[in-house]
């Protein structure tokens, strides 16, 4: 599968560790934030938040990333994701009823920044560190550990639950981040990311030569302008996501009387659905699929949206879960292979930018349908998907993979010049 990959398998390690904390998480916040308001919008507003956090710290993290060691970065990101999730749990625990919202909230927004910038440092850890070979396979298989990671989160979460509250919970979520912070400061990388020593010269360097950084980036790919549109297409997958986030917690009070079991039982699904689709890549992650993947997405919300029958609602996150997967894997690791050497974190930010940047602009939109009703919130997320896959129909006609701008020898060329769907069949 990954051959001898030392770091492709301790990164699928590390990244099931840090899901743990992110099932409870995800999870618990939702149950707290509805219980203290008592509204979807509240989760809503905090994952417009957050891609708010995202538009502010992702145009200065992505040149900062490519200048420093992405290890570094990551296992940084680590312990200032500890740090921010204590403060949720202590403003939980300390401040009663809906008072403790705008601590959550404001702690939220700042979990979004060591999020993002630990995103961008996995982009170019595994496009500098990750065989070519294995880039298709361990896209797909980061989804896979994710929810692996995830559905042992919500399954722990149903224990604490049995004897504590869904703030102490959060607990956990804060010794996996610290666990993850310390295997990514000893792990051992062989291949050279070319990094400058770094210095506070070096530091306010990368900051103010920012925006001359962006421009040569975006004059390099300007002859393939697809490549943007590709970008734009990721905040897609992350805005479904994040809606049936939002939307499972009254799914389950309208239907299923409220009961937890049935929220972790139907994101299980959604888990399980990713965990079938990757067995699958070889197949099904190609350019071509792309749009029947987003329009997959758009299906599984009108399911939802037009059913109370608990039998089609796993059946909905399960396709939701599969469809996702394709479309996520065949975007990432598309761009991955079309950044140029130098430009791999800016490209990872850019792919950032339009997931917080679609947060932003769609999550209100939803929240303000969910609170009219559940139905309608759903029916704007298939809405939502439908515009993306019309977009993902003009990126599966007309992109061109081939050889990523700037120079390029020997083995890097040759490697540039393969599509993903080679790469998974290597």
């Amino acid at each position: 599968m990954l051959g001898n990959d030392r770091v492709a398998r301790t990164m699928l390690g590390v990244i099931t560790l840090s899901s743990v904390g992110v099932g409870i998480h995800t999870l618990a916040m939702g149950q707290l934030l509805y219980g203290r308001t008592g509204s979807p919008a509240a989760f809503a507003f905090v994952l417009t938040l957050q891609g708010v956090a995202a538009l502010c710290v992702l145009p200065v993290c992505g040149p900062l990333v490519d200048a420093l060691s992405s290890k570094w970065v990551y296992a940084l990101c680590g312990l200032g994701r500890a740090g921010t999730v204590a403060v949720i749990v202590g403003a939980a625990a300390l401040v009663p009823g809906a008072g403790a919202v705008p601590w959550i909230v404001a702690a939220s927004a700042l979990l979004a920044v060591f999020d993002n910038v630990e995103r961008s440092a996995l982009f170019k850890l595994t496009a500098h560190h990750v065989n070519p070979d294995h880039a298709t396979r361990f896209n797909s298989l980061i989804g896979v550990a994710f929810q692996a990671g995830a559905l042992s989160g919500m399954a722990l979460l149903g224990l604490i639950l049995t004897w504590g509250t869904a703030s102490q919970a959060l607990v956990v979520d804060v010794l996996m981040s610290l666990c993850c912070a310390l295997t990514m400061s000893r792990i051992r990388l062989t291949a050279n990311e070319h990094n400058p020593p770094v210095s506070v010269r070096m530091m306010t360097r990368a900051v103010a030569g920012t925006l001359g950084e962006w421009r040569r980036m975006l004059i390099r790919h300007r002859e393939d302008r697809t490549v943007f549109l590709m970008i734009v297409l990721c905040g897609g997958d992350f805005v479904f996501a994040q809606g049936l986030s939002t939307l499972v917690i009254p799914l389950t009070a309208e239907f299923h009387g409220g009961r937890g079991w049935y929220v972790a039982a139907l994101e299980a699904t959604f888990a399980v659905g990713m965990i079938s689709a990757s067995f699958l890549t070889r197949y099904l992650v190609s350019q071509r699929l792309l749009p029947v993947w987003l329009l997959g997405q758009a299906a599984a919300a009108v399911l939802l949206a037009s059913s109370g029958t608990g039998a089609v609602h796993f059946g909905a996150f399960f396709l939701a879960g599969f469809a996702n997967l394709n479309s996520l894997t065949w975007l990432l690791t598309s761009l991955q292979h079309y950044a140029a050497e130098g430009d791999k974190a800016k490209m990872a930010s850019l792919r950032l930018l339009a997931i917080g940047l679609g947060t932003a602009a769609l999550m209100p939109v939803v929240g303000y349908f969910a609170a009219s009703s559940l139905g309608a919130g759903f029916w704007s997320v298939s809405a939502t998907m439908t515009l993306f896959a019309l977009g993902g129909f003009v990126v599966a006609r007309h992109h061109r993979p081939g050889t990523p701008p700037g120079p390029q020898t020997g083995t890097a060329r040759e490697e540039a010049e393969r599509s993903p769907a080679t790469a998974a069949a290597g």
